[in-house]
């Protein structure tokens, strides 16, 4: 459960928003808050079928949810138009379903994974903030 986890609380200044060898951005993030939030998106996982999934629901006021509005506001410095993120500046919700990834498992030079396999605990993706607050991941 990852509230037996520790990590740093997540500041936008934290996260170093790249881009993959495809353009789209990345949000990169200290490892022990990656791996915090990768644990969390295992948490009662919803599978809806043809690759659409959800983890359970984190309270607003939870550490999940306040990393996931620290995301977002660096996906709004420097990504503003993205769909998702666009509606998170706009009306305070919104979903970006880019990667979020431990520093240690992601290449900024080169956009890609130093090992993928090996820096699986540390990648989430997709992440949410519904109206109500609350925060999610997932497809």
């Amino acid at each position: 459960m990852t509230t037996a986890m520790t990590a740093p609380v997540l500041t936008a200044e934290q996260v170093t928003v790249a881009l993959d060898c495809w353009d789209r951005p990345v949000a990169v993030v200290p490892d022990a808050v990656a791996a915090r939030l990768a644990a969390a998106s295992c948490e009662e996982v919803r599978d809806y079928g043809y690759g659409h999934h959800e983890s359970r629901h984190f309270a607003a006021d939870s550490y999940e949810t306040r990393a996931v509005r620290a995301i977002f506001k660096a996906l709004v410095d420097s990504h503003p138009d993205e769909p998702g993120v666009r509606q998170f500046d706009r009306y305070g919700v919104g979903c970006f379903y880019g990667f979020v990834v431990g520093i240690s498992g992601w290449d900024c030079s080169t956009g890609y994974w130093k090992d993928g396999e090996a820096a699986r605990h540390l990648s989430v993706a997709g992440i949410h903030v519904n109206r109500d607050g609350r925060s999610h991941f997932g497809s």
